[in-house]
């Protein structure tokens, strides 16, 4: 498998980040806010996400060729298992979404300890917001969650597959 592709695999699951925070951020606004339809102005940083994720997916094989411009050498994965493959995917999805939330988390931790003070104010507010800090919580947790079974769900991916190609479907079944 030459380089470009593991590198437009890559550059194509960030462009898949784009497009799921970007149906997240318009469901959100459309269905948690008051905001009326005439006040469109509030998608658009949304609708930027969703055009970029798009433009993105199809210009990483563009983008990849460019990148590995004569240095676009094979990478052999003979010896690897099906097992490891998977593991690997999953640890390193796992690190991504750590190291993608860990930052926000400790500046929003830092945020709602210093503003909970009574010198900062922030406790007179009526409702502070939580969003933010959950969601990367939530995401840092997934990633820990990620890393930690990343075996278990390797093997049993590894598992379907190789009793999909034991058993495999006759064409009238389907």
């Amino acid at each position: 498998m030459p380089a470009s592709a593991i590198a437009q695999i890559l550059l194509r699951l960030f462009a898949l980040t784009w497009l799921i925070r970007s149906f997240s951020q318009i469901g959100s606004t459309i269905f948690l806010s008051d905001v009326s339809p005439l006040e469109a102005h509030y998608l658009i940083p949304s609708l930027i996400y969703f055009t970029a994720g798009i433009i993105f997916w199809f210009l990483a094989p563009i983008i990849c060729r460019f990148l590995t411009n004569g240095i676009d050498q094979k990478v052999d994965l003979n010896g690897v298992t099906l097992h490891q493959l998977y593991a690997t995917t999953f640890v390193g999805l796992g690190t991504y979404f750590i190291l993608s939330s860990f930052a926000n988390v400790f500046s929003w931790t830092h945020f709602f300890i210093v503003s909970k003070s009574p010198d900062y104010g922030f406790h007179q507010e009526s409702a502070p917001s939580y969003y933010n800090l959950i969601e990367s919580i939530l995401t840092l947790l997934a990633g820990a969650a990620l890393i930690g079974t990343a075996r278990i769900w390797a093997k049993k991916l590894t598992r379907c597959e190789e009793e999909s190609t034991q058993n495999p479907r006759s064409e009238a079944s389907l």
